[in-house]
């Protein structure tokens, strides 16, 4: 029986690296597997059975630049022509324009995971609806491959996906447990929380510092270990003047990008994990804390909701710096309850976000 090949498409950096490393790896032998990556990426290879996973780097950036983009989809139509692929599953914004060019030039039958759609991400009205406009009319043929029901439900609705094309995968990690050394420590001693955002937009790290500041005003001994400050974070030098200028030095420790062990390891020692993000897919970060057993307070947005029943594994809280803050100051103090909620979290990720179990889906999507 002739394998499968699948190219995977995308800027291989920081969560869309975490999955299409793991679907890679954790895929049966059924499948062969090429990836395009962008010429910035600094990830290392995918290792499979001992074998790296062939690869190639093209002009693929965040940033739209009709130079590089057209560029990028020449290459890309190259790379097809060579390795012959029998699907294209095609990752966030940009990968996923040139996954879609190109797989629908090719007549190649595409997958396209948006990871969080881009017009989440527009802060001006009139950008929210030429991303939208992009996303409806550069669909062609392509099939939407959802990393969680809400996004699926966001691909139906507004970008105008049918049912039959809008399907499921939701993320999913290996057992985090089994990632962390024992003698893995964390960097601090004292009782913290932790959350994985990079000071940008998305990640909402200025809401961040107007929740700590209402919550310190209760709990001085208040702390936040906040991860992933290092890479494409476009707010950090602002993120530090207004930790300094509200007095909250103590209360923040700013990590920069750190292996994926190092900062399992942060987590597991945290008290709970917490995200005040304006959107998400569904985020890899919040499933590690899953696995890790952590109560979640989470931001009431697209892809968090996915992760959270409330007052079973954790709360989901609109984005007011009050609510938050009181949530937050409400479960400081209360172990037993944060043992529950952990609990829970603990069997709500073996049920449905363990990759293991859920790898089958995604092959049977491919060979559907």
């Amino acid at each position: 029986m002739k394998k499968q090949k699948i190219l995977h498409i995308g800027q291989l950096i920081g969560g869309l690296d975490i999955y299409v490393r793991n679907s890679i790896i954790f895929s049966d032998s059924n499948f062969e597997f090429v990836v395009v990556r962008g010429e910035g990426d600094s990830t290392t290879p995918i290792i499979k059975e001992g074998k790296i996973i062939k690869e190639y780097k093209v002009k693929l950036f965040r940033k739209l630049n009709f130079v590089n983009d057209f560029k990028c989809i020449f290459q890309v139509l190259k790379i097809i022509k060579i390795e012959k692929p029998d699907i294209i599953h095609c990752h966030s914004a940009k990968g996923g324009l040139i996954g879609r060019i190109t797989g629908f030039i090719t007549r190649t039958k595409t997958f396209y995971t948006p990871h969080a759609f881009s017009y989440l991400s527009a802060q001006k009205e009139i950008t929210k609806k030429i991303f939208i406009l992009i996303e409806r009319y550069l669909k062609f043929n392509s099939f939407l491959l959802a990393c969680s029901e809400s996004e699926r439900q966001l691909g139906i609705t507004t970008i105008k996906y049918k049912k039959t094309k809008a399907l499921l995968w939701s993320n999913s990690s290996p057992d985090s447990t089994g990632l962390i050394s024992s003698d893995s420590s964390a960097t601090n001693k004292d009782k913290y929380i932790a959350y994985i955002g990079r000071p940008c937009y998305q990640k909402n790290t200025f809401f961040l510092v107007d929740v700590v500041k209402e919550v310190v005003k209760k709990e001085p001994d208040f702390k936040i270990m906040l991860l992933g400050v290092g890479h494409h974070s476009p707010d950090l030098d602002k993120l530090r003047e207004l930790i300094k200028s509200n007095n909250l030095e103590k209360n923040f420790t700013l990590i920069d990008w750190i292996t994926q062990q190092e900062a399992l390891a942060i987590i597991q020692k945290s008290y709970f994990y917490l995200s005040v993000s304006r959107y998400e897919g569904l985020p890899l970060a919040v499933i590690e804390a899953m696995s890790l057993s952590k109560a979640l307070l989470l931001s009431e947005v697209i892809g968090n909701i996915d992760c959270v029943v409330n007052d079973q594994n954790g709360y989901l809280i609109p984005l007011d710096k009050d609510l938050f803050a009181s949530k937050i100051i409400e479960v400081w103090n209360d172990d037993a309850k944060i043992k529950r909620l952990g609990d829970n979290s603990r069997k709500k990720y073996i049920e449905g976000f363990n990759i293991q179990n859920q790898i089958k889906l995604l092959e049977d999507i491919y060979n559907s």
